[in-house]
């Protein structure tokens, strides 16, 4: 099944969802994110045991937000703090991948950056290529990350590693991701398909349920690291601020020109 950028394909109990859109380095956009979710429902409904995200192409996995979409990112934002109308379509789609019934892997076979590495934080398991970078760059865009991914960061991580990942903005290796705990394993790049599918078939052949409930009990537990509905509307109101603020377009502006960004705090 394919939907604009997303791709979904099945072979017996396994699914595979990939994040198809290269000319942009496999950016998401709220229409893929949104294919992500419908991608993701339709697998658990149809009774997939098992799902591997992966990026098309061998070079990025996921490159983040396509911030040619942040104009519209910022009205859905604004609508939402006034009318209370979820339309977080990132936050939608890796809830999901938290919450569907079945595991979900992320086989991370190129640069993984900003959302790309969100997502691959939601997933249960994660394993990536050598010569992959890591990288969360909202201190390098005058921007605010949401507070669901960093509490996401904060669970796998830990504080200080969370900390030192989203402030510094710098790319880690894949040596790196794996000694501070942000992947599981890894592998040489030409190794890395037939291992992740090797998981995904074992994976499949484990009880469905005992994988489910298990799942949902892991979710469980760490629940109580939500925020407060008051916590939530001010980290909105938080990341908008920083959204409309003469840095984030600073940045948008030394984006396109290709040079580093100066930044004044406004």
């Amino acid at each position: 099944m394919t939907h604009d950028s997303i791709v979904v394909t099945t072979d017996g109990p396994i699914g595979t969802l990939c994040i198809n859109n290269p000319h942009k380095k496999n950016a998401v956009s709220n229409d893929m994110l949104k294919a992500m979710d419908q991608g993701l429902q339709r697998m658990e409904a149809d009774g997939i045991r098992a799902v591997i995200i992966k990026g098309a192409g061998d070079r990025v996995f996921c490159s983040g937000y396509d911030v040619t979409t942040f104009s519209s990112a910022l009205s859905e934002l604004e609508e939402h703090a006034e009318t209370g109308e979820t339309r977080d379509y990132l936050r939608l789609a890796l809830r999901r991948i938290e919450n569907v019934g079945m595991p979900v892997i992320s086989m991370i076979n190129g640069h993984c950056i900003g959302a790309g590495v969100d997502i691959s934080l939601a997933c249960d398991l994660r394993y990536a290529a050598t010569e992959v970078k890591f990288q969360v760059p909202p201190a390098k865009l005058g921007i605010v990350y949401n507070p669901d991914g960093i509490a996401r960061a904060i669970r796998v991580l830990g504080v200080a590693r969370a900390k030192e990942l989203f402030f510094l903005g710098a790319g880690v290796s894949s040596e790196e991701a794996y000694e501070m705990g942000l992947v599981n394993r890894v592998l040489p790049a030409e190794q890395l398909a037939d291992f992740t599918r090797t998981v995904a078939a074992t994976l499949a052949e484990n009880a469905p349920l005992s994988l489910r409930g298990m799942k949902a009990i892991f979710r469980f537990s760490m629940e109580h690291q939500r925020l407060s509905e008051e916590r939530e509307r001010e980290a909105e109101h938080l990341i908008i601020e920083a959204m409309k603020s003469r840095d984030a377009a600073e940045a948008m502006k030394a984006f396109s020109e290709r040079r580093k960004p100066v930044f004044t705090g406004k």
